[in-house]
């Protein structure tokens, strides 16, 4: 879970950055390529799509003609929090790059989160006309008080949490502001909300936490060393295999797993990068593998009922980070295309209900209006017969 400060982008940890979105082409691209970094690419979303389905997730396709309503181009909304990092002798907040990049690559707007205290109070200001998705991605080991062990805490001898403590020493700095604002936003916002999410590495983590699954406390004390999931001394360039399953959406994500198979095999295979020493040990309710360490250990997972990108849905947790991984395979680069899908889906979900309610609200208020006008009418006819009577 330790990161170098290259390739990052560093603020004080007072920065306010609520957007961050690259210009669109002057032209309309009719593909999306899966391949280098599309750095003048138009927008995903003011691309037409269609809803062909291949294991239940839907694919772009030029093909498919769509309205001009369909087509205006919109901006999903995605926040993505920040992380807290000594340098020279103060704190700095940061956010990598390779996130940044590749969320506007797809058509996102991404808006950073100061990890503060203070955000908790000020987040409906940067929630402010809602928000589309949200990405939680590495850090420090989740502080106790969530109970990331379980109830009765970890099964270890103090003296082995004394080494755990010294050899990760950096991972076990607890960030209470961290750990209470991306706890409050999976359950107020993921879970609550239905907003669309992607995990990654202390991310995964988080929820399966917060929807009520385990981790072990130290991945070598607990399950021992048969795989290698941190190497300082390899950081970037370490990898360990992880078998796939298949019929999931990373399988779709990444055929590239079961090329070479032969007899329709069961199981695809990939490399992936490292750099925890916890993992999960009970997996939350509701949620499904997607790979596995030859370890035994989850390396992926998600939420079959809530993980379809076409509905504005998206619920995964990768333990490892596809964003460091871009030049090892394709489906890297398709993991955050799926997510910024369902955030576009999202927001356009929700901007024809607003819509739709205003269009309510204004047939209400007509409604109101005619109400009115007919009781004045009739108040005055009944006026008028009465000075009539009068009269007579």
């Amino acid at each position: 879970m330790v990161m170098t400060l290259s390739s990052l982008i560093a603020t004080s940890s007072a920065f306010v950055t609520p957007f961050a979105i690259r210009p669109m082409s002057g032209t309309r691209s009719s593909t999306i390529s899966w391949g280098p970094r599309m750095h003048s690419a138009t927008p995903a979303m003011c691309m037409p799509h269609t809803s062909n389905k291949v294991l239940g997730y839907s694919l772009y396709n030029e093909k498919e003609a769509k309205t001009d309503t369909e087509n205006d181009c919109v901006w999903p909304r995605i926040l993505v929090v920040s992380r807290r990092h000594l340098r020279k002798g103060k704190f700095v907040d940061f956010v990598g790059e390779y996130h940044i990049d590749l969320l506007q690559e797809f058509g996102a707007a991404p808006i950073l989160l100061p990890r503060t205290m203070k955000t908790l109070d000020q987040l409906d200001a940067f929630t402010l006309g809602g928000i589309d998705g949200v990405l939680l991605m590495e850090g420090s080991d989740i502080g106790e008080q969530y109970q990331p062990f379980g109830e009765e805490g970890p099964d270890l001898e103090s003296e082995v949490l004394a080494e755990i403590a010294s050899k990760y020493a950096s991972d076990c700095e607890i960030d209470d502001a961290k750990d209470a604002l991306e706890m409050r936003l999976i359950k107020e916002k993921v879970l609550s909300d239905g907003v669309p999410y992607l995990g990654l590495c202390r991310g995964s983590q988080l929820l399966n936490v917060a929807m009520g699954g385990s981790l072990y406390c130290d991945v070598t004390a607990e399950v021992g060393g048969h795989v290698q999931h941190m190497d300082y001394d390899n950081y970037d360039g370490h990898r360990h295999p992880i078998s796939v399953l298949p019929d999931t959406p990373l399988a779709h994500w990444f055929p590239e797993a079961f090329e070479g198979s032969q007899g329709g095999a069961q199981v695809g295979y990939l490399s992936v990068n490292s750099y925890h020493h916890q993992g999960v040990k009970r997996l939350a309710r509701g949620l499904e593998p997607l790979c596995y360490s030859p370890d035994g250990l989850i390396e992926g997972f998600y939420d079959p009922s809530f993980t379809d990108p076409a509905r504005g849905k998206f619920r995964v947790g990768l333990q490892w980070h596809p964003e460091r991984m871009l030049g090892d395979y394709p489906g890297c680069r398709k993991v955050y295309g799926a997510f910024v899908r369902a955030a576009e889906a999202h927001r356009r979900i929700t901007l024809k209900a607003q819509a739709k309610g205003r269009e309510l609200r204004v047939r209400e208020e007509r409604t109101r209006g005619v109400v009115v006008k007919k009781r004045g009418r009739r108040e005055e006819e009944h006026g008028e017969r009465e000075r009539e009577l009068v009269r007579a």
